[in-house]
């Protein structure tokens, strides 16, 4: 496993100068940056915000993109491994969910596990994907799938010089999604919470029930207004899921005298 920084994949973000007792690292959605969640560490308590930082965007914009999982989570398993030395979640939203769950099998494989697995806006994996096929599609045709599926700002989708930059980035994350495989096997053993949005056209909640089945350990779906971005729409909701899930993680590792 070769060398990575973890300032190289990973961005903090907290409102406080001390180290908190719980980690969240946080994925993004295809197209998103680790800005998305920047709020987030302004508004969760008693945990340190890592949003994950990939290619082809922010300050690694003169980087290829990624298209593969697999070459993903190769070097991004290591950064997070060297910033695991307290409890931590895992978060992530549609693309970042996937992200998130095939990095908790990873991590597990290694004898470490996570102390929860949140999921929003993806569908089980074991389930097949009905969605339009995106990534090979010519420009004019994927902004106009952008257009139809919201989450993009219209002014972008509108400036030239912006898309130029935008689209192979979001050709590499509808790759990368588009051409997942699930391998069944290998179980999670930490809670696991499935975020599903209850007009989400894209991922319906019936959809993400299977995620029970991916754990033993305890499973909630929480169903939230909005459409598939509600992350975006609705995040008082989600921050307060969150949070919830904080507090448990926090008590208990205060209970166990900081030991982990």
């Amino acid at each position: 496993m070769s060398v990575v920084s973890p300032s190289e994949w990973f961005v903090r973000y907290q409102n406080h100068p001390a180290t908190a007792p719980v980690r969240l690292f946080a994925f993004p959605f295809a197209g998103g940056g680790a800005a998305i969640y920047r709020e987030w560490g302004n508004r969760l308590r008693g945990v340190d915000v890592y949003s994950a930082l990939l290619p082809g965007r922010e300050r690694r914009l003169d980087e290829l993109p990624i298209g593969d999982l697999h070459q993903l989570l190769d070097p991004l398993l290591p950064a997070l491994l060297a910033l695991a030395d307290r409890p931590f979640i895992l978060f992530g939203h549609s693309m970042g969910a996937l992200i998130a769950y095939e990095l908790a099998r990873r991590l597990k494989e290694r004898g470490v596990s996570p102390a929860h697995v949140i999921v929003s806006g993806y569908r089980s994996p074991d389930r097949p994907r009905r969605n339009r096929t995106l990534h090979h599609l010519p420009d004019a045709e994927l902004v106009d799938a952008l257009r139809d599926y919201g989450g993009t700002p219209a002014k972008i989708l509108e400036h030239e010089e912006m898309l130029q930059i935008l689209l192979p980035m979001l050709r590499a994350d509808f790759r990368l999604n588009e051409t997942y495989l699930y391998t069944p096997g290998l179980m999670l053993d930490c809670p696991l919470t499935a975020l599903a949005g209850l007009a989400d056209k894209l991922v319906t909640p019936d959809e993400m029930t299977g995620w029970g089945e991916k754990t033993d350990g305890d499973f909630s779906l929480v169903r939230i207004p909005g459409g598939h971005f509600f992350i975006l729409e609705c995040p008082d909701l989600v921050l307060e899921t969150v949070q919830n899930r904080i507090h448990g993680l926090a008590n208990g590792w205060k209970a166990r005298g900081s030991e982990w």
